[in-house]
This record gives structure tokens, C-alpha cells and sequence, in this order.
């Protein structure tokens, strides 16, 4: 016997059906609602303030974008600027010691009985003056020197002296170094020794030429005229004269130090 449903039947079912699929839309939709606010609780919280537009402490007012600094451009300013290497200097000045020897050959002549205190003549440097190896005045280097005593010769008692300095040194580019330096002195010889004979021979030839001519009156006039010729002879040959000639060579020594710029090299 076959059983065949009911038309109640049917819609029984149908309604169970409906029901059953209802409720489990309602068990997913709740079951994702349930998932999404466990995700937004546990989500870390946005900041809000970092959107914020910056504004000043001043006026209140927005910063604009144009001028907020990069962080790099911050560190670039922060570096230290790399340091620039001088040039060094193209002129080193050395300076020369006192005692110092300096070698000089005269080039004008000077002499007691032609030159006075003040005079001045000229001379080269006969070497070089170096220091640490360095040429600090290259030889050939003019010098002016000055007379700064004299004594001139020509009386039966006076001697000639003479002395005379370094005063300053023309170096090669054309610049006048002012020198300080010993003096050189020289004092003629006495005359007296050799005055004397002269005198003396002139009375003994006189004496004798008046007593051949006239004997004893004759002798005594003859001395006198022979002492008179000795003197003159001594007065007219015993001018001794100091005389330094072009081409002598003559040392003096720096008293003071000296300081001289020369080319670096």
C-alpha cells in the first residue's frame, strides 16, 4: 500500500524548513558581528594627533607644509664643516744671531788724510751669511760702511788713527737691512824715535859743513842751519797716512740680532 502525503502535511514541513534556515543566518550574522568588535577592541588605538596640522606656539596658527625642516636637513646643518688647509706662506723670516762674522771687501778707498767723521763709502759681502743651511744674505750683497773716528796724521806728535762701521746692507731685491756691528779701529805708528834722528842728523851734517867753511864760528852756524833742515825734513816726510784701498778685506761682528725675510723654499 502506498502511503501518499498530506497537503497539511507539506506545508508542515516547508515551514520547518523556513525556520531552520533562518535561524542560521541569525547564528552567522551574530557569529561576524561577534568578530568584528573583538577585532576593533583589540586594533591599537589611531592617533589622532599625529594627523593634526602643527601649528606655532606664538600666533596658534598652522604651520605651512613648505616650511617644516627635514630630519635630513637638520643632521646636515648639525655636521661639522670640514676644515680648510691654509696655504702656507710664500715668505719666511729667519733672524740672524749677534756675533755673528760678517766678511766684507771695500770697494772705495778711504784714508786718514782725506776723509773726515761721517764720511761714507761702500763694500760687498766676501760670503755668505747662513743659518740652519739657509742663505740668509747671499754673498756680493752691497754694504755701506761709515767713518765714525779719525785722526789725521802730519804733526811731530800726532799719530793717524782711523775707525769705521758697518751701517746697513743692501740685500739682492733692492731692501736696505740696518745693521748694528763692531767697529774697526787702526792707530798709525810714533814718529817721534824717527823725528828725532832726522833732527839730529841734520845739526851733525850742518856742524860739519860750517866748521870745514869757517872753523869754530863756522861749526856752530853750520849746526844751527843743519838742525833747522832736519826739522823741516822730519816735518815734511813724517805724515804717516792710513790708507785702505779698494780690494781689502776686512772683518766686522753683528752686535744685535737681525731678522730677515727671504723666499720659502
Amino acid at each position: 500500500m502506498i502511503y501518499m502525503p498530506l497537503k497539511g502535511d507539506i506545508k508542515m514541513k516547508r515551514f520547518a524548513l523556513a525556520a531552520l534556515f533562518v535561524a542560521g543566518l541569525l547564528m552567522v550574522f551574530s557569529g561576524c558581528g561577534k568578530n568584528a568588535d573583538e577585532a576593533s577592541k583589540n586594533a591599537a588605538p589611531v592617533d589622532t594627533t599625529a594627523q593634526a596640522t602643527p601649528s606655532t606656539p606664538e600666533t596658534g596658527q598652522p604651520v605651512k607644509q613648505e616650511e617644516a625642516k627635514p630630519v635630513q636637513q637638520e643632521i646636515k646643518k648639525a655636521e661639522k664643516p670640514k676644515e680648510v688647509k691654509k696655504a702656507e706662506p710664500e715668505f719666511v723670516k729667519i733672524t740672524i744671531p749677534d756675533s755673528t762674522e760678517l766678511a766684507v771687501t771695500l770697494s772705495d778707498t778711504v784714508q786718514t788724510n782725506a776723509n773726515q767723521v761721517g764720511d761714507q763709502f761702500t763694500g760687498v759681502l766676501a760670503a755668505p751669511v747662513e743659518i740652519s743651511g739657509k742663505v740668509a744674505i747671499p754673498e756680493g750683497s752691497k754694504v755701506n760702511l761709515v767713518v765714525t773716528q779719525l785722526v789725521k796724521g802730519g804733526t811731530l806728535k800726532t799719530s793717524p788713527e782711523i775707525g769705521f762701521t758697518v751701517k746697513e746692507i743692501i740685500m739682492p731685491d733692492g731692501k736696505t737691512l740696518a745693521v748694528a756691528t763692531s767697529e774697526y779701529y787702526k792707530k798709525g805708528k810714533s814718529h817721534t824715535g824717527r823725528e828725532a834722528g832726522m833732527i839730529g842728523g841734520g845739526a851733525a851734517a850742518g856742524a860739519l859743513v860750517g866748521a870745514l867753511a869757517g872753523k869754530g864760528k863756522g861749526a856752530a852756524i853750520g849746526a844751527a842751519i843743519g838742525a833747522a833742515a832736519g826739522t823741516g825734513a822730519a816735518a815734511a816726510t813724517g805724515r804717516e797716512n792710513l790708507i785702505y784701498a779698494p780690494g781689502t778685506a776686512v772683518n766686522f761682528t753683528l752686535t744685535q740680532p737681525v731678522t730677515v725675510t727671504m723666499p720659502r723654499k
